[in-house]
């Protein structure tokens, strides 16, 4: 091992510290710290005997995944849509829903009548002949037409309530997609920040070691405690993230808020699409700033929007509520066309011949103008409002749409950056500084900010491909199918 070739002499075969420091002059004792700071920086966990830092990521660039990873989140996602309550209660509304079919276009109950007609007061009794013991049915038949617009109406509200239940499947299983991609970038955080904060504890000895041999200041010690309680501060705000990522992930999985969930990572398919496998396969579209990474594995934004507007379940539940209002307002304009009431009775008198009567009762439509061609225009201004609401929610998710596009190439670009300049430059920064410290080109406060600074780009980098994992997540449940294969 070498201090320096330069300022500091070989270690002798048998390891043993030569009396004087080569680069100081001064004793053992100074020596030993150098040999100590030197040991600790060249074999430091953040570097590789090529001179790279070793994770977070594998030499692509992208975080290690197998297609178990994604074997994981699928029975996640299974389990959840099996008992999500959320699910349960559309589907019981569905049910209801069809289960309203039959009755809307049923006949009126028949009337079962039964009574006794001109009975005398003064003097009692069923010896007049106009008495009669009556018994009879009635039956109200809709007009023509009314039956089948009440049964169109039911069935497309039935549809609706169908294409609910896919919508609650759809945003369960974004919810348990987003959380899974929270506790993968977390664990990844929680890995880095141990190990930033082990380097930290090594180098809170060599500067105590260099503050008592008189070639370190008291300053050094103290930046390297802050740093040190600095990582403890982000591992416990990580840590209790993490518990309550994973609390929102059981309780869509509708299982206690503690049940632990393995080796979360982003699926292979993900990471892929964020990032190329290898850095040579990286290239923007153009040289301009901010040109978007090239071979996008997302579909255009107009294909996108028009697979949203095609099959986005709660766009399919408006059209469908939209067609049950179109069946009202049909309904409402044949209010005024009378319903049927059909009667028979029969009659027996006491001495003298039964009687049957029949009558046929039609209502008249005198308040046509008050009362049904206002129900007419109440059926179609609930319409033009329902219309309008659609119209509105598609516009609202097209531009949702496009948002979470520019967001995906926006991720792609970020990680792009990170993997070909970021963290290489960062670890190229660090490698310098560490080189450089041991023979008076780096300070040690200027050490301290170059792995402060990697740890912060190393975690970033896991953010950023969480983001564009959430951000797929919530564009396929717009979009009602999985776009990047």
């Amino acid at each position: 091992m070498f201090f320096s070739d330069t300022t500091t002499r070989r270690i002798d075969a048998r390891g043993s510290i030569p009396a004087l420091c080569i680069r100081c002059g001064r004793g053992a004792s100074h020596a030993a710290v150098h040999t100590l700071l030197t040991a600790l920086l060249l074999l430091t966990p953040f570097r590789s005997t090529s001179g790279q830092v070793t994770d977070p990521s594998p030499p692509t660039g992208r975080p290690a995944a197998s297609p178990g990873d994604s074997a994981n989140l699928e029975q996640l996602v299974a389990h959840a849509v099996a008992v999500n309550p959320r699910i349960r209660a559309a589907a019981a509304r569905a049910d209801a829903a069809r289960r309203r079919i039959a009755p809307a276009g049923a006949r009126p109950d028949p009337m079962l009548m039964a009574g006794i007609q001109n009975f005398p007061i003064t003097e009692p009794g069923f010896d007049d002949f106009m008495t009669m013991k009556m018994v009879g049915v009635g039956q109200s038949i809709p007009y023509p037409g009314k039956r089948s617009l009440r049964t169109q109406a039911a069935e497309r509200e039935h549809a609706a309530a169908l294409a609910e239940i896919s919508g609650a499947r759809l945003e369960v299983a974004e919810t348990v997609e987003q959380a899974y991609y929270d506790l993968a970038y977390l664990d990844r955080a929680l890995e880095i920040t141990e190990r930033n904060q082990r380097l930290l504890v090594d180098f809170m000895r060599v500067s105590e070691a260099r503050y008592g041999v008189g070639t370190g200041g008291q300053e050094d010690v103290l930046r390297v405690r802050v740093e040190a309680a600095r990582l403890g501060e982000d591992a416990v705000m990580l840590t209790e993230q993490r518990r309550a990522t994973l609390a929102a992930l059981n309780a869509a999985l509708d299982r206690p808020s503690e049940t632990p969930v393995d080796n979360p990572a982003i699926p292979l398919r993900i990471a892929r699409a964020a990032i190329a496998d290898s850095v040579k396969d990286i290239r923007f579209v153009s040289a301009a700033l901010g040109a978007r990474v090239a071979n996008s594995p997302l579909p255009a934004l107009e294909t996108l929007q028009a697979m949203a507007e095609r099959q986005n379940p709660m766009l399919r539940s408006d059209a469908a509520i939209i067609d049950a209002q179109a069946a009202r307002v049909e309904l409402a304009r044949k209010e005024h066309l009378p319903d049927f009431d059909v009667a028979l009775s029969y009659g027996q008198r006491d001495g003298f011949s039964d009687m049957v009567t029949a009558t046929v009762s039609v209502p008249i439509a005198l308040q046509k103008g008050r009362k049904q061609d206002q129900l007419v225009a109440e059926a179609r201004a609930e319409l033009g409002a329902l219309e309008a609401d659609r119209h509105e929610r598609t516009n609202t998710l097209r531009a949702d749409v496009a948002r979470l596009h520019a967001e995906l190439e926006r991720d792609r670009g970020q990680l792009a950056l990170y993997v070909r300049a970021i963290l290489p430059q960062g670890r190229a920064a660090l490698t310098t500084a560490t080189a450089g410290y041991p023979v008076g080109r780096t300070d040690f406060l200027s050490l301290l900010d170059t792995q402060a600074t990697l740890f912060t780009y190393e975690t970033t980098y896991f953010r950023v491909l969480s983001d564009f994992a959430r951000a797929l997540a919530e564009l396929e449940r717009i979009v009602g199918e999985e776009i990047v294969r």
